[in-house]
């Protein structure tokens, strides 16, 4: 059967591009007076917040852009609802510049807790609107390649979504009160998805 997702596909990755290009574009040190190669080492080292979050929310991206691309890998179309739940995902995914600037600013503040919160709470809900569009794919199986196939590994990938949902509403509250240890958590959740989404590899177009 032809697949009939490829606009789908180039703008979905197109806006994931965008999200990954607004993720630097503020990293930088603006010009300031009294500029010296010793002090201009400091200012650059004191930024190192800002290159976790950016890091840290790079890796976040990829995989996510990864995962999306697998699930359209076994769809032969996409109807009103699933092209609307994908819309859901690209429209967090393309806010995330925000809590990544927010936790980069904040970090080695008062107000870390509630940047690392905030940044945890909303890679979550980046996940859950992947389950979102997930659950919506498997009430239209007939617009699967191979529902054989399929089928089994959405519900895997289901399972994982929700584990990742949890664990991230459980580092949310965490940073409330370590910080520092939420941000090590969301951290590791990008390695977690690494492995979560490593076995997918099966050519559906069979």
């Amino acid at each position: 059967m032809e697949k009939q997702t490829g606009r789908l596909e180039a703008f979905s990755d197109g806006i994931f591009a965008v999200a990954i290009t607004l993720l630097a574009l503020e990293i930088g040190i603006k010009e300031y007076a009294g500029a010296t190669n010793e002090n201009l080492w400091e200012k650059i080292l004191e930024r190192w917040p800002e290159y976790f979050s950016y890091f840290n929310s790079f890796a976040t991206v990829l995989l996510i852009w990864m995962g999306h691309n697998k699930i359209f890998k076994q769809l032969r179309a996409a109807n009103h609802w699933i092209i609307l739940m994908n819309g859901l995902v690209l429209l967090v995914v393309v806010l995330f510049p925000y809590p990544t600037k927010t936790v980069g600013i904040f970090i080695g503040t008062p107000a870390e807790n509630t940047a690392v919160a905030f940044y945890a709470g909303f890679t979550g809900s980046i996940s859950l609107t992947m389950l979102f569009l997930n659950l919506c794919i498997l009430r239209n199986k007939k617009l699967l390649l191979n529902q054989a196939k399929s089928i089994p590994w959405f519900h895997g990938m289901i399972r994982g979504q929700v584990i990742g949902i949890l664990a991230y509403a459980l580092t949310a509250i965490i940073a409330l009160y370590y910080s520092r240890i939420a941000i090590l958590l969301t951290f590791l959740m990008w390695v977690y998805w690494t492995f979560a989404t490593k076995d997918i590899e099966e050519d559906f177009a069979d």
